[in-house]
C-alpha cells in the first residue's frame, strides 16, 4: 500500500491488497467515511480525487458456474485504475477492470460496470453518460 503526500483519509475506512496487488493512493486525495478499496488485483488512483463516503472499489468477484457451489469456485481479478480528478458520489461502486479517466464524476449510488472517458458524468445502474464536465 502506497499512500501519497497531503492524502485525507476518514474513519472507518478499508484498505485491503492481497495475492500480491498494489493499491496506490495519489496525492491530494480524498477519501470518505468507511469506503472500502478491496485490492485482490492493483488499485491505483491518481491525484486531487474525491471519493465519498460509503463509496466501494472491488477488483475480485466470485466465479458463479452452473453445477457448483459458488463460494467453492474462488474468484476471478482485474485492476481498477482511477485517474486525476476524479470525483465518486456516495455510495457508488467500481467493479473488476474498470478505468476511470481524468475528470469523470460517478454520481451518487451508481454501479460502474465498464470503463468511463476522461470528463464523463456516469450514474445509475449500470452507470451510463449523463452528460460530459463544461
Amino acid at each position: 500500500i502506497q499512500i501519497g503526500e497531503n492524502v485525507r483519509i476518514d474513519r472507518g475506512v478499508r484498505l485491503l491488497s492481497t495475492n500480491n496487488s498494489k493499491l496506490i493512493i495519489g496525492k491530494k486525495t480524498a477519501i470518505g467515511l468507511y469506503s472500502v478499496l478491496n485490492g485482490g488485483d492493483n488499485i491505483t488512483i491518481g491525484d486531487s480525487c474525491l471519493i465519498s463516503g460509503f463509496v466501494y472499489i472491488q477488483t475480485s468477484m466470485h466465479n458463479h458456474k452452473k453445477g457448483q457451489f459458488i463460494k467453492e469456485q474462488g474468484y476471478s481479478h482485474a485492476p481498477i485504475c482511477i485517474e486525476n480528478d476524479v470525483w465518486l458520489g456516495a455510495h457508488s461502486t467500481v467493479l473488476p477492470g474498470c478505468k476511470l479517466e481524468s475528470g469523470s464524476i460517478i454520481g451518487s449510488n451508481a454501479v460502474v460496470t465498464t470503463s468511463i472517458k476522461s470528463n464523463e458524468i456516469v450514474a445509475g445502474v449500470p452507470a451510463k453518460k449523463i452528460k460530459e464536465r463544461n
